[in-house]
């Protein structure tokens, strides 16, 4: 117990070139894992459930914050629309378009993609008509915009908080588990002070509560019977991310696919299990009514997930697919060519 655990280097500290970095150490996997199952768990539980003390488990994970390989973030899941928008553009225009909607707050997710679309975007909207005007006054006034594509997310399957790297077994799992880990949902009716506290978390999910009490003007006792209540009725999912390309899945792929509304909900409870599934979701509009957004270790793992969902589902059709030459934004924070978190943007909804 206490020991430092061998790391992978932040990339460019020793002077290497950022596409030289190392990859995540195992190590690594496994504390991102843990605070996966528990954000906000203590330390005195992570350390111990990987075999380190408390101080250890701190120091190593503000190692990994302070260079970009992991960070926690959260969100309030109740906008009233989620966008799933492909944008073509002129090659010229294409980096400054890509500026503008990364420095928009309601789009929270951005790949920059291959194939007919170069990027795709997922935003955050009020109603149909909000996303109406985002698509059409926003979007179509930016020069250099050739044309849009858009689809309305439905159910959600599967999505970035439910992903895991398995890196620890099941004992490990069960020791990070506790009271406040169990599935709830108990009614919760919003409080002026929960944007605030959505707010500070999405920059950090694991602040204490005297930080919160600060940032939202509340009480620490407010704030503990807010988090918990939003926490328990599912206003507010807690998430740690990483840096997908230097711990091990240089590739994304995003699939939109079409299959009978009868099987849809069959298809989200079976790849839910799917280690290689990052996101699914039902969507309305044009030729598809699926998203499916595949982490890969090599591009050749493609045809492999292709040709599973097409056994398992032969009612499948893949109408488009994408590769991500790189990920600009993910939930809110704007990252580097290699998937570091370089800058927290909060989501905020389109009206």
């Amino acid at each position: 117990m206490g020991k430092e655990p061998q790391s992978s280097s932040a990339p460019g500290a020793t002077g290497q070139s950022p596409h030289a970095a190392a990859r995540f150490s195992e190590w690594d996997l496994n504390l991102v894992n843990a605070i996966q199952i528990s954000p906000r768990a203590p330390w005195s539980r992570i350390g111990p459930a990987l075999g380190v003390d408390a101080a250890t488990a701190a120091r190593h994970w503000h190692r990994l914050t302070a260079a970009g390989l992991a960070w926690t973030t959260a969100y309030a899941p109740e906008y009233a629309v989620i966008g799933w928008i492909q944008l073509r553009c002129r090659p010229e225009a294409l980096a400054q378009v890509s500026e503008r909607v990364c420095r928009c707050p309601s789009v929270y997710s951005i790949e920059s993609t291959g194939g007919g679309y170069q990027l795709d975007l997922t935003m955050a909207a009020a109603d149909l008509a909000a996303l109406d005007d985002f698509t059409v006054r926003w979007l179509g006034s930016l020069p250099g915009v050739a044309a849009t594509r858009v689809a309305v997310g439905l159910d959600m399957y599967v999505e970035g908080a439910d992903w895991r790297p398995g890196a620890l077994d099941r004992d490990e799992r069960a020791r990070l588990t506790g009271d406040d880990d169990r599935e709830r949902r108990l009614r919760s009716v919003r409080r002026k002070t929960d944007i605030q506290i959505v707010a500070a978390l999405g920059a950090d999910a694991r602040l204490s509560l005297s930080e919160l009490a600060a940032a939202s003007g509340a009480s620490e006792t407010t704030v503990r019977r807010r988090l918990a209540e939003l926490l328990a009725s599912g206003r507010l999912v807690l998430r740690c991310d990483m840096a997908r390309q230097l711990a091990g899945w240089p590739i994304l792929i995003i699939y939109r696919a079409q299959l009978p509304a009868e099987q849809l909900r069959d298809l989200g409870a079976a790849v839910a299990k799917w280690k290689e599934i990052r996101l699914c979701t039902a969507t309305f509009g044009g030729d598809s009514n699926l998203i499916i957004v595949a982490w890969l270790h090599t591009a050749q793992e493609a045809i492999e997930f292709e040709t599973r969902l097409s056994r398992a589902f032969p009612r499948l059709r893949i109408t488009d697919r994408q590769i991500s030459l790189r990920t600009i934004k993910r939930m809110g924070w704007i990252l580097d060519g290699l998937g570091r978190a370089v800058e927290h943007m909060p989501i905020r909804i389109w009206t």
